[in-house]
């Protein structure tokens, strides 16, 4: 196993000593991209790895990467993706941009509308999400929402756009 694996591994499971010992090695890994095209960062998003996450940032890790893939994704996108309330927090605290889009013009807000993340949602609008912004179909978050039966984020969302109209 490679160097970059053994990162991959350490940043899904969350451990952290394996992280500080890799990166210490070899600092310029800590923004790698992995065989699936994602760094050490949208890993530990992605897994819900809060302190992982946290330890990443605190050594430099670029929180907006796009992944080498089809969804060109950053570690916000990661983290709503798979509902890590904690890191996309966690992220956001850091700098994260909440309007970012990745492929098909989709933010984190569309994300967590079409997953029904309530929290997520609040957690994004609160800082600075675009209710209204649309992806490149023009679909808005709310429409995402409508679109997938999301009841409560549809009624969070149409809140929202009646607070701010």
């Amino acid at each position: 196993m490679d160097r970059m694996e053994e990162l991959t591994q350490a940043a899904m499971s969350g451990n952290n000593e394996e992280i500080k010992v890799l990166i210490g090695e070899n600092p310029a890994l800590i923004n790698e991209f992995n065989l699936d095209g994602w760094t050490p960062l949208h890993l530990a998003s992605y897994f819900g790895k809060e302190e992982t996450v946290k330890l990443l940032l605190s050594l430099g890790a670029n929180m907006k990467a796009r992944a080498k893939n089809s969804n060109e994704n950053m570690p916000l996108h990661a983290a709503v993706a798979n509902k890590q309330t904690k890191v996309v927090e966690i992220l956001l605290q850091g700098g994260a941009d909440s309007n970012a889009k990745q492929s098909g013009g989709w933010t984190s807000l569309h994300e967590a509308a079409l997953l029904g993340a309530e929290d997520i949602v609040k957690l994004l609008v609160e800082n600075g999400a675009q209710i209204q912004v649309k992806k490149d179909d023009d679909q808005t978050p709310l429409d995402v929402a409508i679109e997938n039966g999301q009841e409560n984020v549809i009624n969070l969302l149409k809140n929202y756009v009646n607070t701010n109209a």
